[in-house]
């Protein structure tokens, strides 16, 4: 997934460390857990999860939160590609008044095309520095859905705030109106990949990456239609150093704790 690939040089460096100063992958009870060996490394166990000791935890700033039932905002997301940056000059026919916009596409179902009409206002993130830039609807082509089982949806962002470059891909809000009181985590606590989404919740002493199904997501809150219950606790910070260490733990842990 492409967060994946904004993980910092550093952090990789980080979870590394970490999980070689506890060897890594652990199917059982390991001999250095038993021996109080791995008081600082984080170690893995595939039915139990990730065991972060309490100063592994403080060094790394792991936060958790109870899971809650809140009123968020309904909205709809989705990802499109910037084919047409604001600095180039083709393309004038839609944007024929106010700033220069940046025109993106994406792709959505038909179910989901019901939802957005044209010239409705949407926000949109890009990967980089989190800001957010007003843009609209240009255009729906929904006879393409007929063919491919999608409907293109050009939209026009206005982007003076940062620039957009042609080729990137951004992560288009479009707000529904109205909110529901509905089970939901803070965004900060899902990982999202290809696989799924994935929240780390706190079993005991350990934190388990455990599936769930989305419904409304909004720039703060997702709502969790399965996987959770009101009262549950997640991780809320830093749960991309925990996959990473999950994942280090997968690949290289097991020679380390065969080791001993």
């Amino acid at each position: 997934m492409k967060s994946l690939k904004r993980i910092s040089l550093a952090t990789f460096a980080t979870v590394t460390a970490l999980v070689i100063a506890g060897c890594g992958h652990n199917d059982g009870d390991s001999h250095a857990q038993e021996s109080g060996e791995a008081k600082t490394g984080v170690t893995f166990n595939a039915k139990k999860g990730l065991l972060i000791p309490p100063e592994t935890a403080k060094f790394i700033g792991l936060q958790v939160a109870d899971v809650e039932e809140r009123k968020i905002a309904a909205a709809f997301q989705f990802v499109a590609h910037v084919y047409h940056a604001a600095t180039e000059g083709q393309f004038a026919s839609l944007q024929p008044s106010g700033p220069p916009a940046a025109l993106a596409s994406g792709n959505v179902s038909p179910v989901d095309a019901a939802k957005l009409s044209e010239g409705q206002n949407v926000s949109v993130q890009s990967g980089a520095g989190g800001v957010s830039l007003p843009g609209r609807i240009v255009t729906l082509k929904r006879e393409l859905g007929k063919a491919s089982g999608q409907v293109e949806v050009l939209l026009a962002i206005t982007d003076g705030q940062q620039p957009l470059a042609s080729g990137a891909f951004v992560s288009v809000t479009v707000p529904l109106g109205g909110d529901k009181s509905v089970v939901s985590v803070p965004r900060s606590a899902l990982f999202r990949t290809t696989e799924g989404d994935f929240v780390y919740t706190v079993s005991g002493d350990h934190f388990m990456r455990t599936p769930v199904k989305l419904g409304v997501v909004n720039h703060e809150f997702a709502e969790v239609t399965d996987g959770l219950y009101a009262g549950d606790q997640i991780v809320v910070h830093p749960v991309m150093t925990l996959w990473m260490a999950e994942l280090q733990s997968l690949r290289g842990g097991k020679a380390c704790a065969d080791g001993h």
